[in-house]
């Protein structure tokens, strides 16, 4: 079928273009939940107003970090494409299912009730905190599964990022994709026994995220190997 067919030059481009696109409009509508919050009425001070409401601002803040830091990993394997197929395709039309998705749960888990409270539900919550979490662990599940298909299939690399790709995998950075995806999994079960605990998965995802990126070494080496393979004759 067609859609399976190798697609090469301005396809990449569209297809980098489209999904640049729908994640502009995800952060987008993740910001539009605090649009509906009023400001301070008489005997109030905007502290109040942002203490009232904390769970939408955290919510909203460390999710929009978390989003970055999944966009520039998957951007950074879109952009290094020479060509796609039909499964990059749609992996990358499953990975930016979640994406707009992820705004929905993110607003549910920000306005809950459970802000603030001490109280253990001990597997009794509503499920918006493994909802929220699990959709984070889809779009980190979908966004390795892509990269682990592209790098074994060094054909729809671009020719000069073939030696960077082959170099990345022997490092740490290989593992970051896999290491997300189970926090989030972990947290959204750690949230059905109390919806706040999981959201201090992120006490350890923005850490995480600068330990498993190259070392210093590893960074020279592959920009050395990025250079080898950019002024290789032919």
């Amino acid at each position: 079928m067609a859609q399976w067919e190798l697609r090469t030059g301005t396809s990449v481009e569209r297809l980098l273009f489209f999904s640049d696109a729908v994640v502009a409009v995800a952060i987008t509508v993740l910001a539009l939940p605090l649009f509906s919050i009023p400001g301070p009425t008489a005997g109030e001070t905007v502290l109040d107003v942002l203490q009232a409401n904390s769970g939408r601002i955290i919510t909203f803040v460390s999710t929009f970090f978390v989003m970055a830091i999944m966009w520039s990993i998957h951007n950074r394997v879109m952009n290094s494409l020479a060509a796609y197929d039909g499964v990059v395709f749609w992996l990358n039309m499953a990975w930016l299912i979640g994406f707009v998705f992820l705004p929905w749960p993110s607003t549910m888990f920000g306005s809950g009730d459970h802000w603030g409270s001490t109280d253990i539900v001990a597997f009794n919550s509503d499920g918006t905190g493994a909802l929220y979490w699990w959709t984070m662990a889809f779009i980190s599940g979908v966004g390795t599964i892509t990269s682990f298909y592209i790098s074994r299939h060094p054909q729809l690399i671009k020719p000069s990022d073939r030696a960077y790709w082959s170099s990345l995998l022997k490092t740490r950075a290989r593992l970051r994709g896999a290491a997300f995806f189970l926090a989030f999994v972990i947290a959204g079960l750690a949230s059905l026994v109390y919806p706040f605990l999981g959201f201090y998965a992120l006490l350890v995802i923005i850490p995480l995220d600068f330990l498993l990126k190259p070392t210093k070494a590893q960074r020279h080496h592959l920009e050395e190997a990025s250079r080898a393979e950019t002024t290789a004759p032919g």
